[in-house]
């Protein structure tokens, strides 16, 4: 008997758990829309990695809801913003936005590497792909291995959306039983430990990390829309009396060495230039409050950093409440 079959029950199991943890950035995405219509609050995130490492979510004051992932460019941080202020079921006070030094450069519809986030993340939520041409629709369910026949598509699909929809309302994070920040670092398999390389190794990693965020200075159209973008958007959130906060999170202090200081510059440039105010807060400014023990790679947090992260941020918070 087939439905019941403890065969029957293990592959489903096993089907719901591929699907989500082989659909992770979606699924986690998709759930914090649902959270925010569901729910709501009065604080929004938008950003790269540097947010999603940056915060534990449940340690900010009031509460958030973070709509980041890795390598999520300005222009989806903008498609968050809207779908989250269209169908919050709270009125939304304040937005804070990601924005790393090389961030005005980036487009993630033109990356080589990371451009498979826009039919697998990007398109299914917002249907749009900004400069991006699929050539192929992504198939969410093509990378589970269990015998599939044993079901009904509309079964699995069901399943599959409620589960993963279901788990990630219940965890605090991107980060939780699923998924460790330890195993989600840059370094992937190697699994490298930052505070226990040498000062020679650091310093090669921030070279070659920073090369690379560097070379994306070469792109000005993508900074010249980039900017716009960031007009448009602090325009739509200041017309809502929604408070957009930048912010810079903390990188090491090899990070800082080589990256190019042309871009802080010109962030400031462009914030300062805009016809609306905004705020912006740069950890990087802060001597002393972080060190080499905080961070997974050169310029990511782990849990240790990003608590203490997430303690300024709250501090600057009540200060801004204050004013």
């Amino acid at each position: 008997m087939k439905y019941f079959s403890q065969d029957y029950f293990n592959q489903l199991k096993d089907i719901v758990l591929q699907y989500t943890f082989n659909n992770y950035d979606y699924c986690y995405l998709r759930a914090m829309h649902e959270k925010n219509a569901r729910e709501g609050t009065e604080t929004i995130i938008a950003g790269s990695s540097h947010a999603m490492n940056g915060l534990v979510n449940e340690n900010l004051s009031g509460g958030c809801i973070n709509f980041s992932i890795s390598s999520q460019d300005i222009y989806y941080d903008f498609c968050h913003i809207k779908k989250a202020v269209k169908e919050g079921r709270q009125k939304i006070k304040r937005c804070i936005i990601n924005i790393g030094y090389y961030m005005l450069y980036q487009d993630l519809s033109y990356s080589k590497m990371m451009s498979y986030l826009i039919p697998s993340v990007y398109f299914p939520l917002f249907g749009d792909t900004h400069h991006y041409r699929i050539e192929k629709e992504y198939d969410m369910w093509g990378k589970i291995t269990a015998d599939k026949s044993m079901y009904s598509g509309e079964l699995i699909k069901k399943l599959c959306e409620e589960w993963s929809e279901g788990f990630f309302l219940e965890e605090p994070s991107f980060y939780g039983s699923m998924k460790t920040r330890e195993n989600n670092n840059i370094y992937g398999l190697k699994k490298i430990i930052w505070n226990t390389l040498t000062e020679a190794e650091k310093e090669e990693a921030a070279i070659e990390r920073t090369r690379d965020h560097n070379r994306l200075k070469q792109h000005e159209q993508s900074r010249m829309e980039n900017g716009e973008l960031i007009r448009e958007m602090t325009a739509y959130l200041h017309a809502r009396d929604i408070k957009p906060i930048f912010v810079i999170f903390p990188f090491t202090a090899w990070y800082n060495r080589y990256i190019d200081g042309a871009y802080k510059a010109d962030i400031f440039e462009l914030l300062d230039g805009l016809s609306v105010p905004v705020e912006f807060l740069d950890m990087n400014d802060y001597e002393g409050v972080f060190c080499d023990a905080d961070f997974l790679d050169t310029d990511h947090l782990n849990k240790q950093g990003a608590l203490k992260a997430t303690a300024f941020l709250n501090e600057y918070l009540n200060m801004l409440m204050q004013e």
